[in-house]
């Protein structure tokens, strides 16, 4: 299966301009892995998010099956977001 990633670069300023970094390459912030349900990346997969409408269930853990749920929120690009914090308060707690 192939899946389309996102990256913090693949979003443009409101004023239309490129980034002055955007030439540097950047980790993907995530990828589709089902349906409805996109793992969350930072240095390897950290969580999950996953689209129960009308909420996106956030998830931190790898693999899914072992991954705790931690927040749901109304909008994707923070659901990525609570992850990725989580998963790093998570690290450093360690």
């Amino acid at each position: 299966m192939t899946a389309k990633t996102h990256a913090a670069h693949d979003h443009q300023p409101a004023n239309g301009t490129a980034p002055q970094n955007a030439a540097t390459p950047v980790e993907p912030l995530y990828e589709r892995v089902d349906l409805d349900r996109y793992a969350v990346l930072h240095g390897g997969p950290v969580g999950y998010v996953e689209h129960v409408h009308p909420v996106f269930v956030c998830y931190v853990g790898h693999p899914y099956h072992q991954a705790d749920e931690v927040a749901q929120v109304h909008d994707f690009h923070e659901a990525v977001k609570t992850v990725l914090h989580r998963a790093v308060a998570t690290r450093r707690a360690q």
